[in-house]
């Protein structure tokens, strides 16, 4: 008796080894690793996939696929063991892919959008403004960051954005490029001069805490992807939790409805061994 094939959802959990195409610098201590995996090639704006660096670890990364021949990427920071090995890859060095995983961002018809990100939230929000652009969807953009040398994507944000008859803005704590300050009060400035369908967000979460207080003052519907510690990234291990949900299996995107009825929010994370911390402290 032939055995049945593996249903496509037990697929994404099995780890599979592929060959790295392709590295490309993106800011300091800023890499874009390209390769080839169908799966993780179907991943929606906001899905992530487990990433191993054989030896090391594996790294939750969003998933940007390329809509061609199933090359997706993924760009990593260098701020751990785990994406410090991915940093060092070298085209035709080999990784691990599980996924993808968890709840991408939602689009319900809106036409037109507003986006804040922060630092390397600009990564998720890039893959969620291509699919945008694709459906004619206005969007505006303020792209957030420390100083100039962290700001990813501008070009293409920039060129997807005016094309798509959005507002592109940018800002950095030091002023060394565009508007000195806080990517929220850019934020405002655009929901006070503009109607928006829905907000997203994604970043450092206390700036999200704030686009969420932004978004309900001015009525609109915001979603916002969250970061936290995953070990299994599947909904197995509860290292991710934030009150009763699990970040990478109902998340990583909330919307403010979620979010507001979730004390830690903006405030709380857990550590690696689960114990509760600020904010900011990891």
């Amino acid at each position: 008796m032939t055995a049945s094939l593996p249903e496509p959802a037990s697929l994404i959990h099995r780890p599979r080894v592929v060959h790295i195409l392709r590295v490309v610098d993106e800011a300091r201590n800023v890499k874009s690793l390209s390769f080839k995996d169908r799966l993780s090639a179907a991943a929606r704006p906001g899905q992530f996939g487990m990433i191993w660096a054989p030896g090391v670890d594996e790294t939750p990364m969003s998933l940007l696929p390329s809509g061609n021949d199933d090359i997706v990427t993924v760009t990593v920071k260098d701020r751990g063991e785990g994406s410090r090995a991915l940093v060092r890859k070298r085209t035709g060095d080999l990784i691990g892919i599980r996924g993808p995983y968890g709840r991408g961002f939602t689009h319900e018809g809106e036409k037109s959008v507003l986006m804040i990100a922060g630092g390397t939230g600009a990564i998720p929000l890039i893959a969620l403004l291509r699919t945008l652009a694709l459906r004619s969807v206005q969007c505006s953009f303020v792209l957030g960051a420390n100083t100039s040398r962290e700001l990813l994507f501008l070009e293409e944000i920039r060129r997807l954005s005016v094309q798509t008859g959005g507002v592109f803005s940018m800002t950095t704590d030091d002023g060394s490029t565009g508007m000195k300050g806080l990517a929220t009060d850019e934020g405002a400035r655009l929901l006070r001069a503009r109607a928006f369908d829905r907000v997203y967000t994604c970043g450092p979460e206390t700036m999200m805490r704030k686009v969420m207080d932004l978004a309900e003052g001015f009525h609109v519907p915001m979603e916002a992807g969250l970061e936290r510690i995953f070990k299994c990234g599947s909904g197995i291990c509860g290292s991710c939790c934030i009150g009763a949900h699990l970040v990478c299996k109902d998340g990583p995107v909330f919307s403010s409805d979620v979010l507001r009825r979730l004390p830690e929010f903006g405030k709380s994370s857990r550590d690696a061994s689960g114990r509760r911390v600020p904010i900011g402290t990891l």
